[in-house]
C-alpha cells in the first residue's frame, strides 16, 4: 500500500498541503470561537475555511475581501434594520429590497464583495437579529468574520506557506508546455498542411494556462505589496508570455493560408530544424521556471531562425512571407526577453555588458 501512496502523494502534495491548511484552520476557528463564547461561532469557522487559499497572496487578498464585505453589509444592513421597521411581511420585504439593491449592485461591480448583501440579509432575516438587535447582530458578525479571517491568514502564513512565486514558476512552465505544442504545430503546418482541429486544441490549452499564471500572478504581486515576500516582480513574466503567444497567433494566421509548394519545399529543411529548436527551448524554458534555474541558451533556436530568415529574405513579391518574417522577428525578440525574465525569477546577477574590442 505505501508503494502504491507513494506517487500519488508525491503528485498531489501541493493539494493535500492545502487540504490540511484548510482543516487546521476550521479546527482552531472553531475552538477559539468556543473558547471566546462567540453566539454564532460557525462564521469564524466558514471565514476561515473560505480564506485559506493556495498561495499566502491568494489568502490575503480573501482575508481582505471577507472583511470588507462583512463590515460593509453588517452597517448597511444594521442601519436598514433599525430605521425601516420590519414587523409584518410586507415591511420586511420592503427593508430588505432597499438592503439588496445598492448591496447587490456593489457585488456586481466588485465581485470580491459578495459577501456584503449575503450578510445584510442573514441580519435582516436571521434569529439573532431579535435577540441580539440589529446592531449587536453586526458587530458581532463582524468580530466572528474577524476572527476567522486571521485565523486562516495566520494558518497560510506558519502552517506549510506555499509562496505565490513558486505556484508561478509551475503555471508558466504549464504555460511555456502548451506553447511548446502550439509551436511545433504550426511551424510544421507550414511544411505541411495544418491540422486546424490540434491548433485549435493547442489555443484553448495556451489561454487556458495563462488564465491561471494570471490569477497565481495576481497573488504574488498581492504578497509583494503587502511585504509578505520579497521576490521578484510577477508581472513582466505573464507579459512577456502572452506577447509570445500573441506572437504565435500571427503564425497561426499565415499558416491558415497555405504557401505555394516551391515555397514550402524550398523552406522544409530549415523549418523543420526550427520547429525542434523551438519546442526543446520553450520545453527547457518553461523547466527552468520550474525550478528557478537559469534560463536555457537561445543560441540553437536563434541559428534555426537565422536560416529562416534567410530562406524567406531569397523569396520576393510574397505578402504573406513578408508578415512571417515580422512574426519570426518579434518571437526573437521576445523569448529574448523571456530570458530575461527567466534570469530575473531564478535570482541570477544579469551579467555585465562586455566592452567592444
Amino acid at each position: 500500500m505505501p508503494r502504491i501512496l507513494a506517487p500519488f502523494l508525491s503528485r498531489r502534495r501541493a493539494e493535500l498541503r492545502h487540504g490540511l491548511r484548510i482543516a487546521a484552520a476550521g479546527m482552531t476557528s472553531f475552538a477559539l470561537a468556543h473558547a471566546l463564547g462567540l453566539p454564532q461561532g460557525y462564521w469564524a469557522v466558514f471565514t476561515s475555511v473560505l480564506v485559506v487559499q493556495g498561495s499566502i497572496g491568494g489568502s490575503w487578498k480573501a482575508a481582505v475581501d471577507r472583511l470588507v464585505g462583512t463590515l460593509l453589509g453588517a452597517v448597511y444592513g444594521a442601519v436598514i434594520a433599525t430605521l425601516v421597521p420590519h414587523d409584518n411581511v410586507l415591511m420586511l420585504g420592503a427593508a430588505l429590497a432597499i438592503s439588496l439593491t445598492p448591496l447587490a449592485l456593489v457585488a456586481a461591480l466588485k465581485p470580491s464583495y459578495r459577501v456584503a448583501p449575503i450578510t445584510a440579509v442573514i441580519l435582516l432575516l436571521g434569529s439573532a437579529s431579535v435577540t441580539e438587535g440589529p446592531f449587536l447582530a453586526g458587530l458581532m458578525r463582524t468580530v466572528e468574520v474577524t476572527l476567522g479571517a486571521f485565523v486562516g491568514m495566520a494558518v497560510s502564513l506558519f502552517l506549510l506557506p506555499a509562496r505565490a512565486h513558486a505556484l508561478m514558476g509551475d503555471a508558466a512552465n504549464r504555460v511555456l508546455q502548451r506553447l511548446a505544442d502550439l509551436f511545433a504545430d504550426l511551424v510544421n503546418g507550414l511544411i505541411t498542411p495544418p491540422d486546424p482541429v490540434a491548433i485549435l486544441a493547442d489555443n484553448d490549452a495556451v489561454r487556458a494556462a495563462l488564465t491561471t499564471l494570471e490569477t497565481v500572478v495576481g497573488e504574488a504581486a498581492h504578497e509583494r505589496k503587502n511585504y509578505l515576500a520579497e521576490d521578484a516582480d510577477p508581472e513582466p513574466v505573464a507579459r512577456t508570455l502572452r506577447r509570445v503567444r500573441h506572437d504565435l497567433v500571427t503564425i497561426g494566421r499565415v499558416v491558415a493560408e497555405p504557401l505555394p509548394e516551391e515555397i514550402r519545399s524550398r523552406l522544409q529543411p530549415c523549418l523543420t530544424q526550427l520547429s525542434a529548436a523551438g519546442t526543446v527551448f520553450l520545453r527547457a524554458m518553461g523547466l527552468a521556471f520550474a525550478a528557478r534555474k537559469a534560463p536555457p541558451p537561445l543560441d540553437a533556436f536563434e541559428a534555426a531562425l537565422t536560416r529562416v530568415l534567410l530562406e524567406l529574405d531569397g523569396v520576393s513579391g510574397n505578402a504573406t512571407l513578408v508578415a512571417l518574417d515580422f512574426a519570426f522577428e518579434q518571437l526573437q525578440r521576445n523569448l529574448q526577453d523571456l530570458a530575461r525574465r527567466a534570469q530575473e525569477f531564478a535570482r541570477i546577477p544579469a551579467l555585465a555588458p562586455q566592452p567592444e574590442t
